[in-house]
């Protein structure tokens, strides 16, 4: 799946450098390109984030490959029990595109896992606020927020 996703940012990456008619690319365009395209050879989610920052505007059209290539590197490290690197990358991706519900939606998963629950319901807040329609988010923050009331009933 990761080798697909860097072979269509690669494609993005490289019809954005050149126009239509395929003239070839100035130089700073081939600096782009090769630039984010190494970042992903890393599979570093900082390296990507930090590439995909450095190109400015000109990698707005690659914005959903990368949030979505550095939450799943995310995942990655959620499912070796790497919680703190996955919070790590999460939280990267939030920084990068803030105004994605999806990346808040799996930040407060991560946070979730780790234990603070009570961080857990305000970024799956930030993620419902986002997208209001997100019903994981809804039902995590009911899940959350009905266990702690659970526990001060019973504390």
């Amino acid at each position: 799946m990761i080798r697909l996703q860097l072979a269509v940012t690669l494609i993005m990456l490289v019809g954005l450098a050149g126009n239509v008619q395929s003239a070839p690319m100035n130089a700073p365009q081939a600096d782009i390109v090769g630039h984010l395209s190494a970042a992903f050879a890393t599979r570093d989610p900082v390296r990507v984030t930090y590439a995909y920052r450095a190109m400015g505007d000109a990698a707005l059209p690659a914005a959903e490959i990368v949030e979505s290539t550095v939450n799943a590197m995310g995942y990655r490290f959620l499912e070796q029990g790497d919680i703190e690197s996955a919070i790590k990358v999460f939280d990267l991706n939030t920084e990068t595109f803030p105004s994605s519900a999806n990346t808040w939606d799996s930040f407060a998963e991560a946070i979730m896992i780790k234990g603070d629950h009570e961080a857990a319901v305000r970024f799956y807040r930030v993620s419902l606020e986002l997208d209001p329609d997100n019903r994981n988010a809804a039902r995590m923050i009911k899940r959350l927020t009905d266990a702690r009331q659970l526990g001060e009933a019973t504390g």
